[in-house]
């Protein structure tokens, strides 16, 4: 039984460090949208052609609950799906605290940073590029067959969109599609909802905390080193596996020498945290997901194998 209780304080200590960040996230964007200073529908920064660059620094920072926040807000719709990657790929949870306790690994975190904003703004702008030919092009499809339906239903599709316009007048949309009232602040909201994100949060840290347990992280260190040739696969596989023990293991191994360069960033690159489970939770187009994951994957997996085989020993620089 002690494994047991090992793996649930793991995951409340795991969980719980995340709530200040996501309380006074969501404290903010209430505060913004309370204000109306900041409408996210409008904002060319979190939408619009800054949006991969805005996220791909918004990830660099080492904390794991961004990816789950970009998640709920790309569900919204209140950011681009080039924002989105770009999160995903630049966020290195565990890895920065790690490799900073270490100083022959500082020259190596330097370079791991800057390659990894490099790559998540151009895999964001890739994707959004994309995303566009891939689904924009279905959605043509869709409004072209509206057209063609009896007049009758286009009038009420006009007067449906009327009744949606005199609502939005009335009420400004926030976060989660609650109703934003000039006249009062909802503290509720924040806190009801990064409670509801943490308990989502505890239930996957503790069933794959679980699973880390019984498997031995000694076990997939010896699976992450055992074929030089495959370590950029190995640890795209073990980076996507929703846990901060991935990001842990791929860098004690690299800082071990057990793993290439290109190898901790082929799996840094997919190591997005609880933001892939989140996006099943929170999306439920799976060709979308489907998308994102192979967006994540396919140049993390190019740019890995590319930086295989150049001799780069960065720890031997201090």
């Amino acid at each position: 039984m002690d494994y047991l209780q090992e793996v649930l304080l793991d995951s409340v200590i795991d969980s719980l460090r995340l709530l200040p960040l996501l309380f006074l996230v969501y404290l903010l964007i209430e505060f913004l949208e309370y204000k109306q200073v900041f409408k996210f529908e409008k904002s060319k920064l979190l939408k619009g052609r800054a949006s991969p660059v805005m996220g791909a620094l918004f990830g660099s920072v080492p904390q794991c609950g961004f990816s789950i926040i970009s998640t709920d807000l790309y569900a919204e719709r209140k950011i681009s799906v080039g924002a989105l990657i770009a999160v995903y790929i630049a966020t290195s949870d565990e890895a920065l605290p790690i490799m900073l306790s270490q100083p022959k690994a500082i020259p190596a975190l330097v370079v791991l940073i800057l390659v990894k904003i490099v790559f998540a703004i151009l895999v964001g702008y890739l994707s959004m590029f994309l995303y566009d030919k891939v689904f924009f092009k279905n959605q043509k499809l869709a409004t072209a067959t509206v057209t063609t339906q009896p007049t009758i239903a286009n009038q009420e599709i006009d007067s449906q969109k009327e009744q949606e316009k005199a609502t939005d007048s009335t009420h400004e949309k926030g976060c989660c599609h609650h109703d934003v009232k000039p006249t009062k602040f909802e503290w509720m909201h924040p806190i009801v909802h990064s409670l509801k994100i943490l308990l989502f949060i505890f239930i996957v840290n503790l069933i794959f905390g679980t699973i880390v347990y019984f498997v031995g992280e000694d076990n997939l260190a010896s699976f992450l080193s055992s074929s030089y040739v495959w370590q950029p696969l190995f640890s795209v596989l073990i980076g996507l596996i929703p846990n901060c023990a991935s990001s842990v293991i791929l860098t004690e191994l690299y800082l071990s020498g057990g793993l290439s360069f290109g190898a901790i960033v082929a799996g840094l690159s997919v190591n997005a945290g609880l933001g892939l489970v989140f996006l099943f939770k929170q999306n439920k187009n799976i060709k979308e997901i489907i998308f994102i994951i192979c967006m994540l994957v396919i140049p993390s997996l190019i740019l890995g194998y590319a930086l295989h085989y150049i001799p780069i020993d960065l720890l031997s620089i201090v």
